[in-house]
This record gives C-alpha cells, structure tokens and sequence, in this order.
C-alpha cells in the first residue's frame, strides 16, 4: 500500500531483542498509527537510523541513511511526543482513568500509565486497544539483565504479540 506522506518525520526509538534503532520515521496523512496497523505492509522504512546495543547504548554500532525492519519484530519504540504517537489508546465513549501498569516483554520490563475503564483488566485492555500496539504513557523501559540501563519517553507503544506479562494497579 502507498501512502500520502507529509514532509514530516519523527523521531522514534525502536527495541528488538539485542538491539535499539534511533531513527526518524516518515510519517504518512493518517500517522504513525496507520502504519503500524496497515496489515498490508510488514515493514516500516526508517531514515537517519543509528543502531546499537542495549547494553551499551552510547556506543553506535551502525549508521545508515535508510533501512527496513519488520513491524513483528519490533518489541516496542518509544517517542519523546505523546502526540506523535497518534493514538488515543482504548476505543471507548467514556473520559479514561489513568491507571499505573508494569508490562514485560523479552529482555524488558516497561512501567507508565494505561488509559483505560475503571473497572478493566489487563487482558480487556490488551483486547480495547486499537491496533497491534498497547500505550504506555509517561513511560520507562529498564533493560532486564541490566537494570542501570533504562529508557524514557511521552508514550511507549508496546508490541502486544511481545507482551509476556501485564499487571495494572487496581
């Protein structure tokens, strides 16, 4: 599928196993979130991307002007901008409660906020949101093995086939 793009792109950072890709994302008329559901398209073309490693964050071990990275792969991204994120979460007519949610997915445990009902589980919320992706709000990503390595952002889109565990406050 070809999408109207906008000359904007944003800033995103995204996790796989061993690996973090800090990149900037063209992003089409319908937004982030339109790529990320299209089912159509496996991959997301990434520019500017600098890659390394989750244990050494500061160290760069790739650069290159474009790549491609299939959308199942990705563990979650993160994104400075709440906004840039496009998303508003759970598809619901009521005003959401913000409630504290810890998440694990393969080599990461992620703690923020969910937007969801008041009386939902964590299940119901994986099922309500829109998309292949769950939001994480004011969100941080601490690197299992090495837990002094953590990572920060306005909105945390999780990967919801990667999630291995969901725990919300009640």
């Amino acid at each position: 599928m070809k999408y109207a793009y906008t000359k904007n792109s944003i800033p995103a950072d995204l996790f796989f196993d061993g690996h973090r890709v800090s990149c900037q994302v063209a992003v089409p008329v319908g937004g982030l979130s339109a790529l990320l559901i299209d089912p159509l398209n496996s991959y997301l073309e990434l520019e500017d991307a600098y890659i390394s490693r989750i244990n050494s964050p500061g160290e760069i071990v790739a650069h290159y002007s474009l790549a491609a990275i299939r959308k199942e792969n990705i563990l979650f991204l993160i994104l400075a901008r709440r906004e840039d994120g496009d998303t508003t979460g759970v598809s619901t007519l009521f005003r959401p409660a913000a409630r504290t949610a810890f998440l694990t997915v393969r080599s990461f445990e992620l703690r923020g906020t969910v937007e969801t009902e008041a009386q939902t589980s964590p299940r119901d919320i994986m099922i309500q949101s829109v998309g292949r992706f769950v939001p994480l709000y004011e969100a941080t990503a601490t690197a299992a093995l090495f837990p002094d390595t953590t990572f920060d952002g306005s909105l945390i889109l999780v990967n919801k086939d990667q999630v291995e565990a969901f725990c919300i406050d009640e």
